[in-house]
């Protein structure tokens, strides 16, 4: 391990899913990664889609509500009103193919954690969608249930992480996502291990609200696309991916996940609040007092809940 990146601004270092993918021809590096061909064991999947694009994985935790990271709607809650959010984000529940099978359901509101800052690296990186419509649960559709444990994941420990990222491209450059679902079985490594690793090549601080997972040799990883993409330990949701370094598929700088440890309550918070779309709408209006119907580009939607649980971030 050397220091080649270290040079570059904390965010040129990070694998961060805010802005539209350039296309790269040429493919000479790859990683492995089962492919799936439907959701039947994955049915808690979720393609999320802004402006017609593949942008992030997410994960169904409810009739209608699907948690993924809140960076990912950095881009989609700088240029789109309140009033048209539902024309910019959609979410495909119940297809492997991000594009095409299943259902297509828009989203009618965000609310981002409280928390949420992306720079130096981000914290409370975890956003919840709600669905204009109740989702029809099937063999193909159904709900993730958060894990409530105690513990935190152990090290060495294996997690499932499943999503639609990269898994070739030119050098650097992964920027295509798979045409369909794949999935990756990744070890979980220490605390110690993942500090060391961000610290050394990029200055950056890992708190204990992450932890990290990759392969043996990267021949697997987490990548481009799979931001907001579930980790998944005996059928619970531990966690969901936030960012990872600039190569994917580097054994020595593994992909970082939020821990479900330290989000579950902000989701069971939120889930209990707005039980209508009409409630989210009203709260979302409220941050943004003076949206109008001539008011096309609002600065932010996130909301900010009242009288979150202490042990939330």
């Amino acid at each position: 391990m050397d220091g080649r990146r270290s040079h570059k601004s904390h965010k040129q270092a990070l694998r961060i899913r805010n802005d539209h993918p350039n296309q790269y021809d040429e493919s000479h590096l790859k990683f492995k990664r089962q492919n799936i061909t439907d959701t039947l064991n994955y049915p808690y999947m979720a393609a999320v889609i802004i402006n017609g694009r593949l942008w992030c994985a997410g994960a169904i935790v409810d009739v209608n509500w699907v948690v993924t990271a809140a960076h990912c709607l950095n881009y989609v809650l700088q240029v789109s009103a309140l009033k048209s959010l539902k024309n910019y984000v959609k979410l495909r529940v119940g297809s492997a193919l991000p594009h095409e099978g299943g259902v297509l359901v828009d989203v009618e509101g965000v609310v981002r954690h409280p928390k949420f800052e992306e720079e130096p690296v981000p914290h409370a990186d975890v956003a919840l969608l709600k669905l204009s419509t109740n989702l029809e649960f099937t063999p193909h559709v159904s709900l993730i249930k958060i894990y409530e444990g105690t513990k935190e994941p152990y090290a060495q420990s294996f997690v499932t992480v499943s999503g639609w990222g990269a898994v070739k491209g030119t050098d650097t450059a992964f920027r295509e996502h798979t045409p369909s679902l794949l999935s990756a079985r990744l070890k979980i490594r220490s605390h110690r291990y993942c500090v060391d690793a961000f610290q050394l090549v990029s200055g950056l601080q890992i708190t204990r609200d992450f932890f990290c997972a990759s392969l043996r040799n990267g021949t697997r990883d987490a990548c481009l696309f799979d931001a907001g993409a579930p980790a998944v330990q005996k059928n619970k949701l531990m966690g969901i991916m936030s960012f990872g370094p600039e190569n994917c598929g580097d054994e020595h700088q593994p992909a970082v996940f939020i821990k479900a440890f330290y989000f579950r309550d902000f989701v069971k918070h939120t889930i209990s609040s707005y039980k209508t779309t009409a409630d989210l709408i009203e709260a979302m209006k409220e941050v943004e007092p003076e949206l109008n119907e001539k008011e096309e580009y609002p600065k932010d939607v996130r909301i900010k809940p009242q009288d979150l649980p202490n042990d939330i971030i």
